[in-house]
């Protein structure tokens, strides 16, 4: 039953750089964190494996929506921070806004024979 996989990574895949964004309205914070706060926080519906993070957080800093500072933490060890820039922040809004709208429509479908039966 691969598709059942399948399924589940299409549709996660999708909201992942939405969540990421959303966490990072809340405070700036690094890569472990936000892996954390996605399992916690969707009651454990994204579980995120631990390098499958980095891609969408890549490619957010790569399109200037979010940027990241190496901190030191203890003697030698950095920890990258990553900030919501004002494009990420505009970004975050237009796709919450879609997805709400895209939300309506499906649960509309899903529902209209129930709607044309009554």
């Amino acid at each position: 039953m691969n598709w059942k996989n399948d399924i589940d990574e299409n549709l996660k895949f999708g909201l992942l750089e939405i969540l990421i964004l959303h966490l990072l309205t809340e405070e700036d914070t690094y890569g472990y964190k936000i892996r954390k706060d996605l399992v916690t926080r969707t009651a454990g519906v994204f579980k995120v494996k631990e390098g499958s993070l980095y891609g969408p957080l890549y490619r957010l800093e790569e399109r200037k929506l979010i940027s990241s500072n190496k901190v030191l933490v203890g003697e030698k060890r950095f920890r990258n921070y990553y900030h919501i820039e004002e494009t990420g922040r505009e970004y975050l809004n237009y796709a919450l806004e879609k997805y709400h709208e895209i939300s309506k429509g499906f649960l509309s479908l899903i529902n209209w024979k129930n709607k044309t039966n009554n």
